[in-house]
């Protein structure tokens, strides 16, 4: 319950000032640009039903909580039913919050609305048609039969919102001879059809991933046909769409929007959320400055490593954490761990190597192909070795 609240909490905050940025807050009953009596945020009529009159008045803070109660109780109920909304980040849902208080909270398959509908329906069976959102959008800026430009300011700021949980396509190059799979197992334990076999050097195009905690599998969708395969994350690596640049130890701001940034010097964006935009976050945040902190050791790691580390698991925010199998009180979901693993070389022998010089957390999960690590209790890397780890428990 506490994690859905926080889940219904961050959009609900979003939404409202969304809606407070476009409607303003009138504490003045006004006409509108259709000659609707209006009042606060753009309200027509009271939460209990009755219309607003010329001459109304409302403060602030009575406004504001008439927004608050219809978002939490009267659209947000109605919103969810909308196929894939659980999948959606924060900003995508507010957006479509924002949508339906400016349209109606029962837009989705209403007569009038049967392209945004169609984007919504088919985008929840593959996430590719999401990207045409920003065109459905744009034809909603009309009102009794006029193009308003201020909605269509609105529609435009609504779909730089929604590109900005845009994942992308993303290559994945095969490093060792491996399989796609229908379920995250040991291939000897799938029959032929579960399987379609890759050889090193060849590439696949994936449009979304879903992480699997505590696992070096991941599902990732396919570009093109919308399917839906495991793949194990160490028999694969994510190309970069751009050449990376030197990392920067003075740069004030990390760009979580590109996933070919860097975190710190062998850690990029990508690698701590899982190529997932909707993990991003917020700037100044205790995560944000937990993740920073991370990277400084996940270097000194690499440094004595000598050699690639992948991360199969990093930042997984609540509900996101929950929705994808975290434990409660994850480390994961404050920005303060990673699994870990050596590419290429035994991950046993690297959690023995490990485990003499960290004193965070430690979780030896071999069996499922990585290393987990966590900076509780001020947890540190020493090269010198020598360190006991303050936790150290199995998957």
């Amino acid at each position: 319950m506490e994690i859905h609240l926080l889940m219904i909490q961050g959009t609900l905050a979003l939404s409202m000032g969304l809606i407070e940025k476009f409607e303003g807050i009138e504490e003045h009953a006004y006409l509108d640009s259709v000659g609707n009596t209006t009042i606060c945020a753009g309200l027509t009529r009271y939460p209990d039903g009755a219309p607003v009159r010329s001459g109304d008045v409302c403060s602030k803070p009575v406004c504001k909580a008439y927004l608050k109660g219809m978002v939490e109780n009267e659209y947000i109920p109605r919103l969810k039913t909308i196929p894939g909304w659980d999948r959606l980040g924060q900003c995508r849902q507010s957006v479509l919050i924002s949508f339906a208080w400016n349209m109606g909270p029962n837009f989705y398959e209403a007569k009038g609305f049967e392209t945004i509908s169609r984007v919504l329906r088919d985008g929840a069976k593959n996430p590719e048609t999401y990207d045409e959102m920003p065109a459905a959008l744009s034809l909603y800026s009309m009102a009794n039969g006029t193009r308003l430009e201020g909605l269509v300011k609105r529609r435009a700021m609504e779909a730089e919102i929604w590109k900005g949980e845009s994942d992308g396509v993303r290559n994945l190059d095969c490093m060792h001879d491996t399989f796609l799979k229908k379920a995250p197992l040991p291939s000897e334990w799938l029959s032929e059809v579960a399987l379609r076999p890759f050889k090193t050097g060849e590439t696949i195009r994936v449009v979304a991933t879903d992480e699997i905690p505590a696992d070096s599998h991941e599902w990732v969708v396919m570009e093109g046909s919308g399917e839906r395969w495991a793949i194990y994350k160490p028999h694969w690596w994510v190309r970069p769409d751009h050449q990376i640049e030197e990392f920067d130890p003075q740069k004030v701001e990390i760009d979580w929007d590109n996933f070919d940034a860097l975190v710190s010097k062998y850690l990029t964006v990508g690698e701590v959320l899982q190529n997932d935009a909707r993990r991003k976050p917020e700037r100044g945040s205790t995560e944000e400055k937990a993740l920073i902190a991370l990277g400084k050791e996940f270097d000194a790691i690499r440094e004595a490593w000598g050699g690639p580390l992948g991360i199969t698991s990093g930042y997984r925010p609540e509900p996101i954490n929950r929705d994808v199998g975290g434990r409660a009180g994850s480390f994961h979901a404050k920005g303060m761990a990673l699994d870990v693993y050596p590419v290429g070389e035994s991950c046993a022998a690297f959690y023995k190597w490990i485990a003499r010089r960290w004193s965070g957390g430690l979780g030896e999960g071999c069996a499922r192909g990585f290393v987990h690590i966590d900076t509780r209790d001020n947890g540190q890397f020493s090269a010198r070795g020598g360190l006991s780890p303050c936790c150290v428990w199995s998957y």
